[in-house]
């Protein structure tokens, strides 16, 4: 029985479906079930602007208009009537409405929230522009007086709150909710427990759906007082709390602060003690958490992810938790990032796909796929993309975190992430190819003593596909580094890194070339111990940290295929190093695999290294090598070699001191490290911080 359905009988085996269907669970609840509302303001039908209701038509027709909510049989009469005052005040009101940012206008959207007990709180948005802070204060009055003494009396808010919002979305952090009168919140029962509301809370927005969705979750987990309920993206944790008088224990992630805070004190005003709330990302929380709960108690996990679905990284350490027996993944979209969920990423190795990429042709399967994937979409035509994800990326504007979000069609995210990773690969493979190119040119140039044409425009073309590969490498590494942002680099950035890493690589290949021609055979060894040491260095670190080998390298590879992986990357790895830094240090015993933070000691250590050794090779070519190379003084070359790294060094200095995209997110600079070092003091950090705040995880969004 499933809430009071007899699922074994009319459940049959759907054709086409490896599972029972189970039958639609119905709301109790039908009409007048929202418990929130947004309402909107722009042109009515009558072309007034100052019309507050919800769109009707497409922007795309160009036929867009804002109607009212009175016919909608799922907007409770109370929303309605609320939204009908407040168009009311704003065709008395003389400011003017907020249709379009560019376009100016004060008053913007209206929310309404209710609970079962009929209490109603409504939250104002208004654009401040260019008023001053004395008649913000008299637009708040005013619309203060008209709910409270004015027509709008007859709403019988329980509270009125008014943000002032310059952005599309702006969070209580960004831009404080204020309360203009009654009660700060309102609360709802549940199942139980006593549920508080503020403005920007999450709670289902049908109260008895909401019921009927908890229960049916608590009868499909099987959950005792044997299991602990693992809670995902809990959000508010009414789901789990909820449930917590059935189970052990009850343990809740959450990204947002507020929400964890809220759930805290929810479980605290309801005697609930058997909860543990975790604020952060799932996907670097769940892994230590379970490892700590691997004890042989049975976990039960349930998942309600936003739209964007869960990262691949929560998925693997779900998998990957023997402990785990039962899981309910909860989804208000279940087509896309939640198909994606449960049938792609439980999907199997492809061993061709990975040995065709071990042997760089990686590229060349990436593009075949692409242009597949493109005609598939081409015979499509003008269709629209019936499955859709949501892409979230963060990006600093004026020193602050912006959330921006935007749909993306499944076919057309898919063909995405083939570009995507056909122009990397092919980026690191301009590098890696053309180095040896360069070096192979060189030494036959200084053996041979003569620079025939052909000679000389091999060089340049691989000493230009050299420094392509290399800047944009060095763009990749950031963005792989900051993959949570959304970066832009200017033409000022991208020069500063090209001169730098043209410079550091050109002098370093040189030195070595000068170096491999003096000692020849003999200056194998040494190279090869170098190369060796840079290739075992993060398996140094690996086994030193103790840590298990990552279990989601590509999503999901099995062990054999993970240890391949790894090791590429290694090499890879090494090959970068070998030749000038790569921006990206690996860490194994990181589920990522790459340092996130700006490790200023491993760069430091890095370049004294390099400049020791760069030293030494060029003392030995003054001394021991032949006396004359293509006219030029021994002594001069090698201090200009030297010169030329410096000035690569000084050029990657400033990058990071005044350049970097995200220098902001450093705690500390260059010159703090700098001043570290010459000083033997400790180094006064900026305020920022390294690894963004949960407040700033909840930041502004535009959609």
């Amino acid at each position: 029985m499933l809430n009071g359905v007899n699922v074994t009988t009319v459940a049959p085996r759907s054709e086409g479906l490896c599972c029972f269907l189970h039958p639609i669970i119905p709301s109790p609840v039908i009409n007048g079930y929202r418990n929130k509302s947004t309402f909107s303001v722009n042109r009515g039908p009558d072309g007034n602007p100052k019309t507050v209701g919800y769109y009707l038509g497409t922007w795309r027709d160009r036929n867009m208009v804002c109607v009212r909510s009175n016919h909608l049989k799922n907007i409770p009469k109370k929303h309605s009537q609320v939204a009908q005052y407040y168009e009311v005040f704003l065709r008395q009101s003389p400011l003017e409405p907020c249709l379009l940012f560019p376009e100016g206008g004060y008053w913007r959207e209206l929310i309404a929230h209710t609970n079962s007990q009929g209490h109603t709180m409504a939250i104002i948005t208004f654009h401040p522009r260019e008023l001053r802070q004395e008649e913000l204060c008299v637009e708040k009055e005013t619309v203060k007086k008209f709910f409270t003494k004015g027509s709008g009396a007859v709403c019988d808010l329980t509270s009125l709150y008014f943000q002032e919002s310059a952005m599309t979305r702006c969070s209580h952090q960004q831009s404080p909710y204020q309360l203009l009168f009654g009660e700060p919140h309102i609360f709802e029962d549940l199942l139980g427990l006593k549920i508080r509301i503020f403005p920007d809370a999450f709670f289902q927005v049908n109260t008895a759906g909401a019921e009927m969705l908890y229960r049916t979750v608590g009868e499909l987990s099987g959950v005792n007082s044997n299991t602990i309920l693992l809670d995902i993206c809990c959000v508010t944790g009414v789901m789990g709390l909820s449930l917590a008088q059935y189970t052990s224990q009850v343990l809740g992630i959450e990204l947002m602060e507020q929400a964890v805070e809220d759930a805290r004190w929810t479980a605290a005003f309801n005697g609930i003690t058997n909860c543990e709330f975790h604020t952060g990302r799932a996907e670097k929380i769940l892994p230590q958490l379970l490892k700590s709960k691997e004890d042989g108690q049975l976990i039960v996990a349930v998942v309600n992810p936003a739209q964007a679905g869960l990262h691949y990284q929560v998925v693997q350490a779900i998998r990957n938790c023997g402990a785990i027996h039962i899981l309910v993944f909860v989804s208000c979209k279940p087509h896309g990032e939640t198909t994606r969920n449960i049938i792609e990423d439980l999907a199997k190795d492809k061993p061709l796909s990975l040995f065709m990429h071990l042997i760089l042709l990686g590229p060349v399967i990436r593009c075949l796929e692409a242009m597949i994937k493109y005609l598939t979409l081409w015979k499509k035509g003008g269709q629209e993309e019936p499955y859709v994800s949501l892409t979230r990326k963060k990006m600093l504007i004026n020193g602050e975190e912006v959330l921006i979000e935007w749909e993306v069609g499944h076919s057309i995210r898919t063909l995405a992430m083939h570009r995507s990773a056909y122009k990397r690969m092919s980026q690191i493979q301009a590098f890696l190819g053309s180095v040896p190119q360069l070096t192979c040119q060189l030494y036959v140039t200084l053996i041979s003593a003569e620079v025939p044409l052909d000679r000389a425009v091999l060089i340049v073309f691989s000493l230009i596909s050299v420094t392509y590969g290399a800047t944009l490498c060095n763009m990749l590494a950031i963005q792989i580094k900051y993959d949570e942002y959304k970066t832009r680099l200017g033409p000022l950035e991208v020069l500063c890194i090209t001169i730098w890493r043209t410079l550091e690589i050109t002098s370093r290949l040189m030195i070595l070339v000068l170096f491999l021609a003096t000692l020849k055979l003999k200056a194998v060894p040494f190279l090869l111990l170098n190369f060796l040491i840079i290739l075992f260095e993060p398996w140094v670190k690996f086994w030193r940290s103790g840590a298990h080998m990552p279990s989601n390298i590509e999503k999901n590879f099995s062990r054999l295929g993970t240890l391949v992986v790894l090791i590429s990357v290694t090499v890879l790895y090494a090959g970068i190093n070998f030749s000038c830094w790569s921006a990206l240090q690996l860490k194994l015993a990181d589920s990522d695999l790459v340092e996130k933070g700006q490790n200023w000691g491993h760069m430091g250590l890095h370049y004294s290294v390099r400049l020791l050794e760069n030293v030494i090779m060029v003392l030995v070519f003054k001394f021991f090598g032949v006396k004359v190379l293509l006219n030029y003084c021994h002594s001069l070359i090698a201090l200009q070699l030297i010169i030329a790294y410096l000035i690569s060094i000084g050029f990657m200095l400033l990058f990071f001191q005044y350049l970097h995209p995200l220098r902001s997110l450093f705690t500390h600079n260059v010159v703090d490290y700098l001043h570290c070092v010459c000083c033997y003091q400790h180094p006064r950090g900026r305020v920022e911080n390294s690894e963004p705040s949960v407040d700033a995880e909840a930041g502004q969004s535009i959609v």
